[in-house]
Parts: C-alpha cells; structure tokens; sequence
C-alpha cells in the first residue's frame, strides 16, 4: 500500500529533534477513539467538556501510556507522542478509527469537526511506523457521517463501516442516516486476494481509498439507519452489530433497539442473520463500549437516548457459542458513562474517559483510565502486563529506532512514495 503523507516531512523532522515525552497531567475527555499500538494504549481526539463543534471544543492531544509496564490506575503515566504535531492531527470527535497492523497505519473516519474542516475530503492517517500524522492519498467522496461503527477485516484490509449519521455537525446541509454496508480498500493487495478467494474476480485492480457499496442483503428493517450503536468483528468474517437506537419517524423520536437479538453480518458472504439471545439481556443503551475476547462480546456502560438522563455503569458479557448473556459484578466501579472506549488487553477490559455526571446534573469529560480484571471480576487500582501475549501488546514484530534514526527514516520514506 502507498499512502501521500503532505505534512509528514515536518512533523517526522520534528521527532528527529527528539521532542521530550514528559510525563502530561490528566484531562477529562470524551468521544474519542482509542488503538493499542506498539505496546502503547493510545487515546486520540475526541472534546474534554463541551458538546460543542467550535474549533476550541475538540482536543488536538494524541497521548500513550506504556502497557508493558504496570500502571497505577490512579497515576498512569500519560505521554505525548514525540512526533504527534499539534498542528498536524485533526480535530476529530465520534469518529471511528482502525489499526492496520499490517500497513502501519491508523485510519480515522468520518466524525464530527469544526466547520473550516468538514469539506477537507482527504483522510488523515497515522503512520505507527514513523509515528506521525499526514494527510494520505485517501479521499473520501461520501459525505463525512458520525455515530457509526468501522472494523478492520484483516484478510482484506478492509474497513467496514456501518450505519451513522449525518448533518450540520459534519458539514452535510441535509440531516440523513447511512444505510447500506461500505467498505474501504486500505491494502490494494490484500484486498484483491482476497476479493479472488470470495470468487470475485475483478477487484485486484481497486485503487486505495476506494469505497464500495457491499450489493449483497439489504440491511435488516429493525436495523435500518441505525445509530450510536457499537460492532464487533468475529472470526474476521462476522461482523456483530449490538443496540444503538433508530429513529421513529411516527413518533418523531429515537429509539433503543434491544438486546434481545443481534444482527450479524458475514463480511465475506454480504449475508445478514439474526440470533436471539437469552439469559440476563442489558437494558437497551446506545453510546456504549463493545469489545471482543475470544468469542465473547462484553459491553459496558450508555445512555437511554429517550430523555439522556440515564446513564449506565453495568457490565455484561455474551458468548457467542451459546448466543447467551451474563451481567458481571462490578466491584470498584467507576461513574456510569458513555462515549467511552474500551479494549481488551490480556485478562483486563480497559475503559479510557467518557461522558459523566460530575453531579447536580452537570456532564463533562472524565479525566481517567480503568481496568476491570476478567479473571477477578472486579475494577482493580494496578494493572499488571504479566503473562499478557507480546502479539495483544502489539510489541511482536517491534523495532527500536532513535530519534536520529527517526529523522532518516522519514526522508527515505518519503523519497520511497
């Protein structure tokens, strides 16, 4: 894959200077996204206390803890990236993002910006590699939308996207929902392969940053344009959609979806299936955290759209075997929340910021990082990386570089486009 970076020279040249990676206080934020990238858990974008899309409301802060290290729950030890340009990231917030391990790259999508950003129509990437910020050769013709979800297929490279939004916030004159399945070829390789294994013969030729509409299923009337809900990738095939909300243009409202049922799409096949689930079903929410390990989906926190006044700090885990849900204790608990992120890391669930109510009412950003140990069951104050896979770290195929050596490699990347 050959990817454009238009800023990289300067913000690479200014990692060859070896900014100093001091230890940065904590600050409350919310809807942004988080990667867990080269043994670093990573939070970038996103707004610290304002709803607001003025240019002031959107944090331009991409900051990393070491997760090869034990952290203090209560201290973690925040750390800018040396090359992160402040005037080369872009102000993001509700955006998906995925990380092609692969390519090297992180890829922010869609998400709401202030209005001077909105048209901008080339997607920035962040190269891990060189560890920088760059507008790519990637262009995106659809209109920009939010509230949707992205996953990676790592046998294509693709990014799938579904559902979303989107309005003024994002620059579209006409308020509007997503409806289809779309998926973006970020490895022309990859994705050809890949396309020739499915029996389709015609795709090894597809640019980079091609979008293309999947002509398999329609998508499922429960479903429809459907928002703020969250998607997990399953045997990198079945792509698991959970609650979120539609709207109900009888009622002239949003509705939760429940939990009751998930709707599954097989990236490969363009098939949708349903699968009802039993046991202890969640409350329907929507702004939730999802997140995958082994072949069990465990979400945390939302809100009830209807009202925004209820919001959730529960924790509940499906097995996708049994299609069964489980709620889980919670001991230690922090503030329920949403427009969080969460991962899993080893035995732990990580859970970075999100919105809360700070109390009487009032709602801001939450300033601090949890981790909720599966195998106590419960929100603990360490985290420890002991017996964590170097493969979940992200540290496997690893190699050290200099800030010197940073500076070379950027020119001879550059010079390589």
């Amino acid at each position: 894959m050959t990817l454009t970076f238009l800023t990289a020279l300067v913000v690479l040249m200014l990692g060859s200077l070896g900014l100093a990676r001091q230890s940065l206080d904590k600050i409350p934020r919310f809807q942004h996204s988080m990667e867990i990238v080269g043994g670093k858990l990573c939070v970038f974008g996103g707004k610290s206390t304002s709803t607001g899309v003025s240019l002031s409301d959107f944090l331009l802060d991409y900051r990393c803890v070491d997760v090869t290290k034990s952290i203090n729950q209560a201290s973690p030890q925040w750390k800018r990236q040396s090359s992160a340009s402040r005037f080369a990231m872009p102000p993001l917030a509700q955006q998906s993002s995925v990380y092609d391990r692969d390519n090297h790259i992180i890829v922010p999508y869609g998400g709401q910006t202030p209005d001077t950003f909105s048209k901008a129509n080339h997607l920035a990437v962040f190269c891990t590699k060189f560890e920088a910020w760059g507008a790519s050769n990637i262009v995106d013709n659809d209109p920009r939308r939010y509230l949707h979800t992205a996953v990676l297929q790592v046998a294509s490279g693709d990014m799938i996207i579904f559902g979303g939004a989107s309005d003024a916030t994002t620059n579209h004159q006409d308020n509007g929902r997503w409806l289809n399945v779309n998926r973006m070829v970020l490895d022309q390789p990859r994705h050809g392969i890949h396309a020739a294994s499915r029996g389709i013969g015609n795709e090894r030729k597809i640019a980079v940053g091609t979008i293309i509409t999947d002509n398999g299923d329609d998508t499922p009337a429960a479903i429809n344009k459907i928002v703020q809900h969250s998607s997990v990738l399953l045997n990198d095939t079945q792509m698991v959609v959970l609650g979120g909300n539609v709207y109900d243009s009888v009622a002239n409202k949003a509705v939760n979806l429940l939990f009751d049922s998930v709707h599954i799409y097989d990236v490969d096949r363009m098939k949708w299936s349903t699968k009802n689930c039993t046991g202890d079903i969640p409350p329907p929410r929507s702004a939730f955290s999802a997140s995958l390990r082994d072949r069990s989906i465990y979400i945390y926190g939302g809100v009830n759209v209807t009202g925004w006044s209820q919001l959730f700090g529960d924790l509940y885990k499906l097995d996708t075997d049994t299609w069964k849900w489980s709620k889980l204790p919670t001991p230690n608990a922090p503030a329920p929340r949403y427009a969080h992120q969460m991962k899993t890391l080893g035995h732990y669930l990580v859970v970075t910021h999100g919105y809360i109510n700070t109390g009487k009412d009032k709602y801001s950003g939450d300033e601090d990082i949890y981790f909720y140990d599966l195998d106590k069951q419960a929100f603990v104050s360490s985290y420890s990386p002991s017996g964590i896979a170097k493969s979940e770290l992200d540290t496997q195929w690893i190699v050290g570089a200099s800030h010197k050596t940073k500076g070379i490699l950027a020119i001879c990347y550059i010079l390589t486009l």
